[in-house]
């Protein structure tokens, strides 16, 4: 038998929870050493039963950490290092997740990763709970089980908010800001403030986000129709390379030819599609 190769599962939240998680995933590398990049993303909180990793962010800061770890969205694309065997239960947290299980700014946790028993004080009892288990099916009924009592006490204000400013970004390749503000009764500086409180940063650099990144997918995609189309989006091709360098982290010749395994392993969400956050399945 060959090498044992890195491997990622990526397993759907019960219907109830989809608005708050976007997917579970459960990350095995038995290699001593990796290092790779992820474009830039939502919140995340990643439960690591062995191995530690270390992120560099955008501002060239570094944090090294294991165990239960709270890591906040994702300005531009990171670096990561493993250093292994390293195993990982994640789930990806949107807007609404964050304002329901935190209660704190996102803005504050912005290109950070943090141990998470600075947010969830009965995360260490948690994580040994999940390395009692030995699949992902398990690990996403316990989570299931775990998440839904806190999600129906979710403020149906602040779900009602992030359900509009995601169908605002989902409206067109380069959503204005300006048609955001017309569907609420918020100042622009209430706006603002409003969703980097639930999505770190504002609604022009989110627009930005996420342009990029669904230029990014439909390169990979190899969608050369979709491609052509969110290319008119941006002021001419060294503004479109620019801009998914910094939320891609690669070019498109790369997306085009293939980014690495890593990043295959995780372009591997793509399939759920239909049963996710069109946010998090079209980037």
């Amino acid at each position: 038998m060959g090498p044992r190769m890195p491997n990622l599962q990526y397993a759907l939240p019960d219907e109830s929870l989809r608005e708050f998680v976007s997917v579970y995933y459960l990350f095995d590398s038995p290699e001593p050493y990796v290092m790779d990049g992820e474009r830039a993303a939502i919140a995340q909180l990643r439960l690591g039963t062995c191995g530690r990793v270390t992120m560099h962010f955008p501002d060239g800061s570094k944090t090294q950490i294991s165990g239960a770890a709270l890591m906040g969205p994702t300005t531009a694309a990171v670096k990561f290092e493993i250093e292994g065997p390293f195993h990982m239960f994640g789930l990806g947290i949107t807007a609404a997740g964050w304002g329901a299980l935190t209660q704190q700014s996102a803005a504050q946790y912005l290109d950070r990763i943090v141990p998470a028993v600075m947010v969830f004080p009965n995360i260490e009892q948690r994580l040994e709970e999940v390395r009692a288990l030995d699949s992902l099916p398990a690990m996403c009924a316990a989570a299931d089980a775990i998440l839904k009592p806190i999600m129906q006490e979710a403020n149906p204000e602040m779900v009602a908010f992030t359900r509009m400013v995601d169908q605002w970004l989902a409206s067109s390749v380069s959503p204005m800001v300006t048609e955001l503000h017309a569907q609420t009764d918020l100042s622009e500086r209430q706006l603002t403030r409003r969703v980097k409180q639930l999505y770190g940063m504002p609604p022009k650099y989110l627009s930005r986000k996420y342009r990029a990144l669904r230029a990014a997918r439909a390169l990979i995609d190899a969608q050369p129709d979709e491609a052509d189309f969110l290319r008119d989006a941006f002021y001419d091709q060294s503004h479109m390379i620019r801009e998914l360098k910094l939320f891609a982290g690669t070019t498109p010749t790369r997306l085009r030819t293939g980014e690495g395994e890593l990043a295959r392993l995780i372009d591997q969400r793509g399939r759920l599609k239909g049963s996710i956050n069109p946010l998090v399945a079209d980037t």
